[in-house]
């Protein structure tokens, strides 16, 4: 899914609050995305956060694909 930096959008995305984090072309670090969202780390959730082309600042919530 697709959300913002958003708390309550994040909460439904990842019920657990647990996620891996990586950031590209973000103007925040792994530690303030962290800090803001109140994500813990691990966990089956993967969030890429990211600047689209029309500078929209989007965070990219993804699972790891199943064998």
């Amino acid at each position: 899914s697709i959300c913002s930096l958003d708390r309550t959008a994040l909460k439904q995305a990842i019920p657990d609050n647990k996620a891996h984090i990586s950031v590209r072309n973000f103007p925040l670090t792994v530690a303030q995305i962290r800090t803001k969202s109140k994500l813990a780390d691990g966990g089956s959730a993967y969030v890429f956060a990211t600047t689209l082309i029309d500078r929209r600042k989007v965070l990219l919530v993804c699972k790891k694909a199943s064998n």
